[in-house]
């Protein structure tokens, strides 16, 4: 039985008209991917805005040792490069100073307006109140670790003092830099007096066993209490350097270092903001 070859002939030309409903088909197909695409991104965006909002927020009440539903000021903090000025914005202020201080502009502003392209970031302050002043700031840095940036919140109670600090970002090795994100090596800083913590160094010293076993149990307390129990240690170790983590000096001093410059910008900042966010500034007199 031998096989046949059959000519079937060239593919019947399309009509214009059978092309336009062709076309028209899968540019609507299109378009309905597109904009069901589109709906998820926009809502996924949200939700992951509205997660991460109120993950900050309940950082921010934890680190201090404050109620959940204790009023939080947010300030962002912008730099135009080209006028030399300092933007700050919340919800309902906006400011602006020159690089020394001189207040420029004091009027209603908005932290949701439109940030020119040209102004960079400098990060947040996040002011918790209670009975109607500051009992206590939290606020944001960043620093170049020893594979990229680290990104970490600098919790300060209203005597100045380091009530906490939180890495919310990091790309360090797990079992080496990543362990300045957790809470043995961040409750270091804790009970540091923000202008005394501009003298702190690293040491890849021994840590004594005493405060290494207080450090481990942070994780485990409610910080204000920890606070408390340790504060024997916690006023020893408070002038002593920075223990840095086994094998990741450079990721140690990397958030050491970005904690000290983060809490020094926020000390000269508050002392231009304290009045026009919850009354006087104690610390600066």
């Amino acid at each position: 039985m031998s096989d046949r070859l059959v000519n079937i002939g060239p593919p019947p030309k399309l009509t214009p008209r059978e092309m336009f409903r062709i076309a028209l088909c899968m540019t609507a197909t299109c378009a309905l991917g597109a904009a069901v695409l589109g709906g998820v991104f926009i809502w996924t965006d949200r939700y992951q805005e509205a997660a991460r909002t109120t993950s900050e927020r309940q950082a921010v009440t934890q680190m201090l040792g404050a109620e959940a539903s204790a009023p939080v000021i947010q300030i962002h903090q912008y730099l135009d490069a080209a006028h030399q000025h300092v933007i700050y914005r919340a919800s309902d202020k906006g400011i602006v100073f020159d690089l020394d201080g001189k207040l420029i502009q004091q009027g209603n502003g908005s932290a949701s307006a439109e940030v020119p392209k040209n102004w960079k970031k400098l990060g947040r302050i996040f002011v918790v109140m209670k009975d109607g002043a500051p009992a206590g700031f939290v606020t944001e840095g960043e620093t170049q670790g020893y594979k990229n940036k680290i990104r970490f919140f600098v919790a300060i109670d209203s005597s100045f003092e380091v009530a906490g600090v939180r890495v919310v970002e990091h790309e360090e090795d797990p079992g080496l830099g990543a362990e300045v994100a957790t809470p043995w090596f961040q409750s270091q800083f804790v009970g540091r007096n923000v202008t005394a913590l501009q003298n702190a160094d690293v040491t890849r010293d021994p840590m004594p066993e005493d405060w290494s076993a207080a450090l481990r149990e942070r994780d485990r307390s409610e910080p204000t209490a920890w606070r408390s129990r340790y504060m024997n240690l916690l006023s020893r170790e408070g002038g002593k350097p920075i223990y840095a983590v086994t094998g990741a000096t450079i990721s140690s001093r990397a958030l050491t270092n970005g904690v000290r410059v983060t809490a020094h910008h926020f000390e000269k900042r508050w002392a231009l903001l304290s009045p026009y966010f919850g009354g006087r500034n104690e610390h600066a007199d």
